[in-house]
């Protein structure tokens, strides 16, 4: 057994990057949710309805923003020193921020001060996640058996659609409480509830050990001058610009169909609160089966065909998907969201694990996490925005949402054909045998 395996947690490393994602994620998704249903009331008074959402979700955007600079800092304090601590640190920042948001006094009764607070918090939340999901893709990945890692580097993955479920559930359980009760402190709930599950986190990411991987590529003295973020952007430009619109259809597309689609359906087509925040617990119940789906497709057949499928295919179902929800039957809404969920989340699974493979180990973090991260700040949270914008100036109509759609899951199919890659782990990944832990790996 070498070095590298005897060190190697592969079930405790994906349970830990599992857990943490899923709190990190619940904690973004009630952010979401709140923006789209609470915010524009609590923190933007405005006699404009529509300025109130708008204010509202330029917040959302507002921690996208911010994401890249937590790539930049904890992708090289990860790349430089170890994963496991630039994880604990993200998990505590992202907890704190929600408790405290939880806590903020509304615009009624401090005034403007609430909302800067608001969007204080909401960068800190997003400099968080920044940092978050390459470092939980990398300990989950870089503890694995090279067959197996496929499987396992999609461990965070799952965390998105648990944290989601979580969060649905948590605003569930207000949202029939009287608008007056909801909006002052009814929607506080969740985000309080946050510091209970932070806890949890934290006791199990700390019995994790530092990746076995970088612990060893970082003994050979040719790595240990390498600033990560100025050798990406030297040498691996290219991978960077192509492994951001990878991303976009796993974070933009779900934006579209969870954040953009809730306020578009409730405010635009009347649909019920309680009716779409089902409908988003659903979201993340077909997820949980197209995440093991999409990773044995792609262990069986790659990572590249797999990708390419599911974002060809988000691209083909762009006008049915649209044309379903504006007729404004729940049923027919619930089709186009679930569906469409489908192709998302097989690409959303896949991307993690193929993503790693298109930077050297001493520059992953940096470079997996600024690929998420600039696909977010450029695309996600303005996705939302756009799309009201879109609403506002062309009605309810069903073509210039499905454009902004294809134009998400084009620019995922582009990329998904050309982004290169390491393919010097393939022949190891391929079988799928007995040995599942990597014992005799």
């Amino acid at each position: 057994m070498t070095d590298i395996a005897s060190k190697r947690q592969p079930i405790r490393a994906a349970l830990g990057a599992f857990v943490g994602t899923m709190i990190e994620w619940y904690d973004f998704y009630i952010y979401g949710t709140a923006a789209a249903l609470v915010f524009g009331d609590v923190f933007f008074a405005s006699s404009d309805p529509l300025m109130g959402v708008l204010a509202s979700l330029g917040t959302f955007a507002i921690g996208f923003v911010a994401r890249p600079f937590g790539a930049l800092l904890f992708g090289h304090f990860g790349d430089k020193v170890g994963r496991k601590k630039s994880l604990i640190i993200t998990l505590l920042l992202m907890g704190v921020a929600t408790v405290l948001i939880g806590l903020l006094p509304s615009f009624h009764s401090i005034g403007v001060t609430a909302a800067v607070l608001l969007v204080l918090l909401r960068l800190v939340q997003g400099v968080a996640v920044g940092g978050e999901w390459g470092g939980a893709v990398l300990i989950a990945a870089e503890h694995a058996p090279p067959r197996w890692r496929t499987f396992l580097a999609s461990a965070p993955q799952y965390g998105s659609p648990i944290g989601l479920i979580l969060a649905a559930l948590a605003f569930r359980s207000v949202s029939g409480l009287p608008q007056e009760d909801f909006l002052s402190w009814g929607w506080r709930v969740p985000f309080l509830l946050s510091g209970v599950l932070i806890i949890f986190a934290f006791i199990i990411r700390a019995g994790i050990n530092e990746s076995p991987e970088l612990l060893e590529r970082l003994k050979e003295k040719s790595v240990q001058d390498v600033i990560p973020a100025k050798e990406i952007f030297r040498t691996k430009k290219v991978s960077l610009l192509l492994g951001m619109g990878l991303c976009l259809l796993g974070v933009a597309g779900f934006y579209f169909i969870t954040t953009l689609m809730m306020t578009f359906t409730t405010t635009s087509l009347g649909i019920n609160r309680s009716d779409m925040l089902e409908l988003i617990s659903w979201v993340g119940v077909v997820e949980l089966f197209a995440f093991p789906a999409g990773s044995y497709i792609a262990t069986k057949y790659g990572e590249p065909l797999l990708l390419v499928l599911m974002a060809g295919a988000a691209l083909l179902f762009a006008i049915p998907m649209m044309m379903l929800i504006v007729s404004g039957n729940l049923t027919n809404i619930y089709i186009a969201i679930l569906v469409a969920t489908v192709f998302l989340a097989a690409h959303y699974a896949v991307m993690a694990p193929f993503l790693t493979r298109a930077f050297p180990v001493h520059l992953r973090y940096t470079g997996i996490s600024l690929s998420s991260s600039l696909s977010g700040a450029i695309f996600s949270g303005l996705t939302p925005m756009i799309g009201v914008w879109l609403v506002h100036k062309y009605g309810v109509q069903w073509a210039p949402l499905a454009f902004l759609f294809i134009f998400i899951a084009g620019t995922s199919f582009v990329c998904s054909l050309l982004l290169p890659v390491d393919n010097s782990e393939a022949e190891a990944r391929a079988p799928l045998e007995a040995d599942p832990l990597g014992i005799n790996a």
